[in-house]
């Protein structure tokens, strides 16, 4: 009796211990899934930018240049100085909208980031941002420059930033905007330190449309198993600070 009680013992608590390490599994599954899910998701969002960018570039910029070629030609042959200057100013505008559609197209597809890495295209991403004098964006880095790292981990990196920023510009009417990119031995830091209103991050989480920002930063930062913090407050600005471990930080020099 003694010998089957002890065996019973065992058998439950093996058993139990089998259901519990069964049940850890299916979490893990599920999440590798969610997870698989998610890369799917942010890749797609990467395509149809891709394909937006192009449209823009090669038909929505090649109409518009051949529209201010025509304007040049036209305003060549008028003898009327006043409707000259009407078609140079309308050609003026034509120049600056086809800039825009460069811009646009730019933003949607970094190609700078492609060909030179995280650095130069988050450098390029500030000076770039500035629109006027009441927007000041500024760019640091430390530690190697000559760091690459996998496509995936620069993109997000890049699509943070560029989110982090017009969070800054958008809802915190922030006038100065610094990012840092770190390169450590054992992990690599990218910081985004503004000084507009501030925000109590449970607050903007609660509300759907200020949150949305957010969830898109967090889904890439699940992506890259990365960590993102906020040191932020109610008109102390927001310091957003993105740690990825050098673990899963694939590396290669350029």
């Amino acid at each position: 009796m003694v010998f089957m009680a002890i065996f019973v013992i065992v058998f439950i608590i093996y058993y139990q211990r089998k259901q519990i390490q069964q049940q850890i599994n299916d979490r893990q599954r599920e999440t590798e899934f969610q997870q698989q899910l998610l890369e799917v998701a942010l890749q797609s969002t990467e395509a149809e930018r891709r394909r937006i960018a192009q449209d823009l570039h090669d038909e929505i910029g090649a109409s518009l240049s051949i529209v201010k070629l025509g304007m040049g030609s036209l305003a060549n042959q008028l003898n009327d100085a006043q409707q000259r200057v009407v078609l140079t100013d309308l050609r003026g505008a034509m120049e600056e909208a086809i800039s825009n559609v460069r811009r646009i197209s730019r933003d949607l597809v970094p190609i700078t980031l492609e060909r030179f890495g995280l650095s130069a295209a988050l450098q390029e991403f500030a000076a770039r941002s500035n629109h006027s004098a009441a927007l000041h964006i500024t760019y640091t880095h430390e530690g190697q420059m000559s760091l690459r790292y996998s496509a995936k981990v620069e993109l997000m990196l890049y699509r943070i930033a560029q989110e982090l920023v017009n969070n800054a510009i958008k809802h915190a009417e922030a006038k100065n905007i610094h990012i840092n990119f770190t390169t450590l031995p054992a992990n690599s830091v990218l910081e985004v330190h503004d000084d507009g209103r501030g925000f109590v991050l449970s607050e903007v989480t609660r509300q759907a449309n200020r949150g949305l920002g957010l969830q898109g930063i967090e889904a890439r930062i699940r992506v890259i198993n990365a960590t993102v913090s906020y040191n932020t407050a109610h008109g102390a600005g927001c310091k957003a600070t993105i740690d990825v471990k050098m673990d899963t930080l694939p590396i290669t020099k350029q």
